[in-house]
């Protein structure tokens, strides 16, 4: 069970930073992202979706649940160390989410499944992940940490509860927000309490490092969480913004590698590099590292970014 300091938090950084947390209870959290099994089958299960106000499902929230019901069928003595997505389709937030699960191989050791996430009979989400049994092995880690790349240490973020609310930074400017989003930036909806040191508005297009980091914690937390910001960090050396009308925006493929396990009631820092954009799409990394300075996630993100024309990108002449 997680404790109440295990609500999620969130930092976005280029030398800045963005903390949040969560008022509603960790367990609530977990909730959001479990599935139910179906009557007819013990390999299917059905989701639930939360309307963030985006048109579309949240695909962490896809990935999340689709992990949920991975960890369903595999037991409690094995843990994920990989999970790979393929995003199929945008889903409906009005409609259930659907997880058919295949067993792929299930050893003493390590058991691999399948997950197809569906609405009314069509694929949104492919999922495979790998689970281990505990063991003891050779062990090494990159010693660089979020400190070597100019991130601040967790203990000298100001504490979240000192900080507005995203509804509060919001609040002079909802004019500039979309109404189907109003209330998402303007209330409790958003099943994040976001709460930035340095607010970042979504329509601002200024160029910046391709970087930042995200908090949070549980594997399947970890895992909906990874999808909020991995794409974001592509779009961040360009003159463009999220919220740009001409962009287009999706997650294409989504990893996540867990290498340690790591305290459910404690920090996690998910630092992101863009490395390349291309072709339309942007691709980013990350890496999860926790207070201590382990190294317990790796995670890698292809999007859509597809700028349409308009009459202000034309040259002029």
């Amino acid at each position: 069970m997680l404790s109440a300091r295990a609500a999620p938090s969130l930092v976005r950084a280029a030398r800045l930073c963005t903390a949040a947390t969560r008022r509603v209870t960790a367990d609530a959290l977990v909730r959001h992202v479990d599935v139910s099994p179906v009557a007819e089958t013990s390999t299917a299960f059905v989701g639930r979706s939360v309307d963030l106000g985006w048109g579309r499902v949240y695909g962490g929230q896809t990935m999340a649940q689709a992990l949920a019901a991975c960890q369903k069928l595999v037991g409690g003595d094995f843990s994920v160390h990989q999970l790979s997505c393929h995003f199929l389709r945008g889903g409906d937030v009005s409609a259930d989410i659907r997880f058919d699960c295949e067993v792929l191989s299930h050893g003493r050791s390590f058991s691999a499944i399948a997950v197809r996430a569906s609405q009314e009979g069509a694929p949104i989400l492919a999922m495979t992940a790998s689970f281990q049994r505990a063991e003891r092995g050779l062990e090494h880690q990159d010693g660089l940490g979020p400190l070597a790349r100019g991130l601040p240490a967790p203990e000298d973020l100001r504490a979240p509860e000192d900080l507005p609310t995203l509804a509060d930074r919001f609040a002079p400017h909802l004019a500039k927000v979309p109404p189907r989003l109003r209330q998402l930036y303007s209330a409790e909806a958003n099943p994040l309490d976001l709460r930035p040191c340095e607010f970042v508005a979504p329509w601002d297009e200024s160029v910046r490092a391709p970087r930042q980091a995200v908090w949070a914690v549980h594997q399947r937390l970890l895992t909906y969480f990874t999808d909020w910001a991995l794409l974001g960090t592509a779009l961040q050396p360009h003159p463009t913004a999220m919220w740009r009308r001409e962009l287009q925006a999706a997650s294409l493929s989504h990893s996540v590698t867990f290498h340690r396990p790591f305290r459910m009631d404690a920090w996690l820092c998910h630092v992101m590099r863009s490395p390349s954009a291309s072709g339309g799409r942007g691709f980013a990394l990350g890496e999860v590292w926790s207070e201590d300075g382990r190294l317990v996630a790796s995670t890698s993100q292809e999007g859509l970014m597809r700028v349409r024309s308009t009459e202000r990108d034309r040259p002029a002449g």
